[in-house]
């Protein structure tokens, strides 16, 4: 008995973490009072965009997980890039709110772009806020965008 409702949580457990939201139709998203600085020197251990926001969701869903936001980076000829590996892709849980966070840019060297990422992009590096809804574990759609903006160090 004790064995079967072991399995019986862990198959719960699982089901939990690999939601997919595929059949939940698409939100959008709008992206306003955008406030942007750099945070540390280009071509050091720490070159980052502290990045705060408001933004508010048309058609919200109530789901835990569905909606994040990131900082997407221009490789050019309409291919967008980010890196999730030290950035934490912020959480939205609800219909409109504030968001503050620091992204890693990929003028710093702890990014880890590769190298063919790295030598399409081209400076001034254009890039945008964005907002994502989830549609499976892997997958997601970009359902609010920032005005394009660029990066252009100096140092």
């Amino acid at each position: 008995m004790k064995k079967t409702l072991g399995l019986v949580i862990v198959a719960f457990l699982t089901g939990c973490t690999s939601q997919n939201y595929s059949d939940v139709s698409d939100s959008q998203a709008v992206i306003s009072n955008l406030k942007v600085s750099e945070v540390g020197t280009p071509r050091t251990d720490k070159h980052q965009l502290h990045v705060k926001f408001d933004y508010s969701i048309k058609n919200y869903k109530a789901l835990d997980g569905l909606y994040t936001c990131s900082v997407l980076f221009s490789t050019g000829k309409g291919e967008w890039v980010t890196q999730t590996i030290g950035n934490d892709p912020c959480q939205i849980d609800s219909r409109s709110g504030s968001v503050s966070m620091e992204w890693t840019t990929p003028l710093s060297t702890s990014a880890d772009y590769s190298d063919e990422v790295l030598k399409k992009m081209q400076l001034p590096l254009k890039y945008q806020v964005a907002i994502h809804q989830k549609k499976t574990k892997s997958r997601d759609n970009v359902i609010g965008m920032s005005e394009p903006l660029y990066l252009s160090p100096k140092r």
